[in-house]
């Protein structure tokens, strides 16, 4: 027989909860709030800088692997050298051409392809110059560097394809990363023009 003075709540299964139970209650809820606050949330201006960095390193990897050719030589006034290179398909070729000893020098560059046409040419008249020209078919494409000044001319040449296919990845990581920077910045300035009213107002 039950008794009539039984403290209500007494009974773990009631209404109540002890006092172990609420201190492990108290416990988790504790932990909960923690572990919350822990969680770190990137700014979309870190985000941005974090995907145009990796972008930038994806594009420097496809250019050092992309196929090329290198030659350094001496020109005298009005000779002519020339590079080679196979290229496939349909693309973009660059050529980069490097004076170390720059001094108002002037070389004429021609670039043909496999069937003897001319399809870029240009002066070059600076310390360094990075040009890009199309190709439109898989062949053997020719680069001729012509000296057209008076003395001769120590030069670096480069010539090769950009790959744009492997860049189209990377360069679309880099216009999300740029969106993620703008963002950032019209945000701050959002909050900035709002807070300005409330300052006036005080």
């Amino acid at each position: 027989m039950a008794s009539d003075h039984q403290v209500e709540g007494s009974n773990p299964s009631g209404p109540f909860l002890n006092s172990s139970s609420f201190h492990r209650l108290h416990s988790f809820e504790f932990k909960t709030v923690k572990n919350t606050r822990s969680m770190k949330v990137y700014s979309p201006f870190k985000i941005g800088l974090v995907l145009i960095i990796i972008a930038s390193i994806w594009i420097t990897i496809v250019f050092s692997g992309s196929e090329k050719t290198s030659y350094s030589t001496d020109l005298e006034s009005k000779e002519t050298t020339s590079l080679e290179l196979d290229l496939n398909k349909n693309g973009i070729g660059f050529y980069i051409l490097t004076i170390p000893n720059y001094s108002k020098h002037v070389l004429f560059v021609q670039i043909s392809d496999s069937n003897g046409n001319v399809i870029a040419d240009k002066k070059i008249a600076t310390k360094m110059s990075v040009n890009y020209f199309k190709f439109s078919h898989s062949g053997r494409y020719i680069m001729e560097i012509t000296n057209i000044s008076e003395g001769s001319v120590k030069i670096q040449a480069d010539f090769g394809d950009t790959k744009t296919y492997e860049l189209l990845i990377p360069v679309f990581i880099s216009f999300f990363g740029a969106g993620f920077i703008i963002f950032s910045g019209y945000k701050k300035l959002s909050s900035q023009s709002t807070a300005q009213p409330e300052e006036n107002a005080s």
